[in-house]
């Protein structure tokens, strides 16, 4: 396979079917905005402006709307409220809308004739391609070629051109540019109104107010390599423009789409109208190849510190660069009020919500690739902490709570009380991120600015949430663990431990603190109100809190009552294992049976493996994996990683394939909803943490390696950031190397 193959996503042909997937996996983005790979014809049959009301349900089982094409746009931040599952993410009018028209014939790629079909995203630069032969009804044979993408260095700019070449016969070709608002958000509008214009010079505009209060402003520019009189046209939801141009055989047509996009959230100064003028003026004065240089350096740079690469494995190759891309794309790294949601950007299926795989599954990617974005997803969580107080209080709770699904405010937003109510050791998670963020960088001005807060808060929290049995230890009762399929557990193993990590933490940074820097202590004291006796109140929770295992256990149990929970007969009962499990038994049943949707316990053990031996870790594996149905699209990552440790390259081998089918294969059409971006995190965990064997900077000073690489991988390199400073890991099957690397010289290049 060539070097340009290992850093290409392709679809070769059109099927209808696969459409929606497509979209998903082709969403462009550069951590501003985001928008899916839709067509700028859009799709017949797949009306955008359906009107439904979306229920709470378990998504992952849910039945998704719109099977053939759902059109995404989405701004980090710019989210309003729906009746039922509070706040989401809006999904903002369309902005690629570029419409050809021959004959009476619109441009469609299911009911024109259409041949040699091939689209594409270049993952060395974020832009998407796609080219095809139509022939018009009325004889006239074009060579389409369409090529888009969203400035990476400008990041309110989005660039297309669209070249058509006439191959036979002669007509006229109609142009029609749009800007289009008849979009939904789960069946919603949250448009309060709506401003179009179009002007003859060959400008659009769409001026949006959300019921929320948001101004967002779009401004398209077009340039045509042929003289062409344009008539603006507008409706109520739509700016357009449409010109008319004849062509014969031979004849070449350009057409460029400029388009900015601004805000009222953005940290520029200026009104959205004035900005967006800005922005296209500047992009004018630069040119269409500067644009473009500007755009390809600064993802050169972003890939020289994220790339991985195999030799080997080309198929794994390609998985991987996919799976960074999304994650580099997915990250507004110079905005802390916002953190990575669910979907990647790329979807609406999860609101724009961020859970617990900021922490967990996405941070070690960034902490070793780009240490200040990581710094930012954490401050996020310090920027919500009034909304995790808010939290603790309606739970009738002192401290602060962290949301199981957290918007902007950090107020839960979560709909099924039953992870809203129950998965509560995302508050531990955030300290456990926190602790391995400070631990990987050295960063401890942190603690001292930021992370005391939330340790402080979320310890008080903790000290009220737990139960005292008869014999003096704390309990926590009615947990659900990260395995979603068994709700009301009693003293959670990776959940308590969590919590006992995060109450020892906090004990152990005041008295340090304490001892250290007296005055700072005083501060701090006085800003969080610390009692007196608060700090052996922690210190004394977290030495008492039952865990229901120990260094003698031989298999680490889920839970203390997880043994009196129901056998099940998988075989029995997942007679089609292609779909989830959870499609074929009921919640009730699933709530108390040994079936679990990831296992907590090879989960604990990837964060605190020096707590476990080698026996009960390779006992923990053979107890659990059968009993997991993996329906988590978090689950074969860990999986993979323990596999890895223990040796069992073939399993770990397997794992690898199942990680990278969630949102690659093409019969699973994962990525139709959106990407499962916890995953693409869990990827490079995989490789780093399990083949390349690093141990985690949580636990380690120094970088050691303890590499274990699947068979025909013949070498495996990747930049790790360790402690401020940058190295490149080389890995083979016989040796390993690690290269110190001199400090690359700061980007030069400049937002406008």
């Amino acid at each position: 396979m060539n070097e340009e193959k290992l850093w290409c996503l392709k679809e070769d042909g059109y099927h209808a079917e696969l459409h929606k997937y497509y979209e998903g996996l082709f969403t462009q983005g550069n951590g501003y905005m985001h928008v899916r790979g839709s067509f700028e014809e859009g799709c017949s049959d797949a009306p955008q402006d359906e009107e439904y009301l979306r229920f709470p349900d378990n998504v992952t089982l849910e039945k998704p709307r719109h099977p053939k094409s759902k059109q995404g746009t989405f701004i980090p931040g710019i989210v309003g409220r729906h009746p039922l599952l509070k706040e989401e993410i809006i999904n903002l009018p369309f902005y690629l809308g570029l419409e050809f028209r021959s004959g009476g014939e619109s441009l469609d790629m299911d009911r024109c004739r259409i041949s040699s079909y091939k689209r594409w995203l270049d993952l060395r630069d974020g832009s998407l391609h796609r080219s095809f032969i139509w022939e018009t009804a009325a004889g006239m044979r074009l060579y389409c070629k369409y090529d888009r993408y969203i400035s990476m260095a400008d990041s309110h700019l989005c660039i297309q051109r669209v070249q058509i070449e006439v191959l036979s016969s002669e007509g006229s070709l109609e142009i029609k540019p749009t800007l289009r608002a008849d979009v939904r958000t789960n069946g919603m509008s949250h448009f309060a109104r709506i401003t179009p214009a179009a002007e003859p010079e060959g400008s659009l505009s769409l001026d949006i107010l959300t019921e929320e209060g948001n101004q967002i402003f779009m401004l398209s520019t077009l340039e045509v390599s042929e003289a062409v009189t344009w008539q603006g046209e507008h409706t109520a939801i739509m700016a357009s423009l449409r010109a008319e141009c004849p062509l014969k055989s031979g004849d070449r047509l350009t057409v460029r789409k400029l388009t900015a996009v601004t805000t009222d959230r953005d940290i520029e100064e200026g009104t959205v109208r004035d900005r967006g003028l800005l922005h296209l003026d500047q992009a004018r004065d630069l040119g269409w190849e500067e644009l473009y240089h500007r755009h390809a350096a600064k993802w050169k740079s972003k890939w020289q510190d994220a790339d991985i690469r195999i030799q080997g494995d080309d198929a794994a190759q390609v998985n991987v660069r996919a799976s960074l891309y999304h994650l580099i794309r997915s990250n507004a790294e110079r905005d802390d009020r916002v953190a990575i949601c669910a979907k990647g950007y790329a979807g609406e299926a999860y609101f724009g919500r961020y859970f617990w795989d900021t922490e967990i599954n996405l941070l070690p990617f960034f902490l070793h690739t780009n240490p200040q974005a990581a710094r930012n997803l954490l401050l996020f969580r310090y920027h919500t902490l009034e909304g995790a107080r808010c939290n603790a209080r309606n739970y009738g709770y002192r401290g602060a709570r962290y949301a199981w699904e957290s918007s902007l405010s950090g107020e839960e937003q979560c709909a099924n009380w039953q992870y809203a109510d129950h998965e509560i050791h995302i508050t531990a998670d955030v300290v456990y991120a926190l602790y391995h963020y400070m631990n990987a960088t050295g960063d401890d001005e942190f603690l001292e600015h930021y992370a005391i807060d939330i340790l402080v808060e979320t310890a008080r929290y903790w000290c009220d949430r737990v139960d005292w049995n008869p014999e003096g230890y704390g309990e926590l009762l009615g947990v659900m663990g990260p395995d979603e399929y068994l709700p009301f557990t009693r003293n959670n193993a990776f959940t308590n431990r969590m919590v006992k990590f995060s109450l020892e933490q906090t004990a152990l940074c005041l008295s340090k603190l304490l001892h250290s820097k007296p005055e700072g202590y005083a501060a701090v004291a006085e800003r969080l109100d610390i009692r007196p006796d608060e700090r052996e109140l922690f210190r004394h929770t977290a030495e008492k809190l039952r865990l229901p295992y120990d260094s003698r256990t031989e298999i680490v149990p889920q839970s203390d009552d997880f043994a009196q929970y129901a056998d099940v007969e998988f075989d029995t009962l997942w007679t089609d294992r292609s779909r989830p499990f959870g499609h074929f038994i009921s919640q009730e049943r699933n709530y108390r049976s040994k079936a679990l949707k990831q296992a907590d316990v090879l989960e604990l053990m990837l964060l605190f493996p020096q707590e476990f031996t080698r026996e009960q870790m390779k006992a923990a594996y053979a107890y659990y994996e059968p009993i997991t149905t993996h329906d988590s699209s978090l689950s074969a990552a860990v999986h993979g990683i323990v596999a890895s440790w223990l040796g069992e390259k073939e399993e770990a081998a397997k794992f690898l394939q199942r990680v990278m089918a969630i949102d690659l294969s093409v019969e699973k059409k994962g990525a139709a909803e959106g990407i499962h971006i916890a995953n693409c995190g869990g990827l490079w965990q995989l490789i780093v943490y399990g083949f390349a064997g690093m141990t985690s900077a949580m636990w380690s000073e120094d970088l050691h390696l303890e590499p274990r690489l699947p068979a025909g991988w013949e070498e495996l390199s990747f930049p790790i950031v360790w402690r401020g400073d940058r190295y490149r890991a080389t890995v083979r099957p016989d040796a390993y190397e690690v290269t110190k690397l001199d400090r690359r010289k700061s980007d030069a290049s400049q937002t406008i």
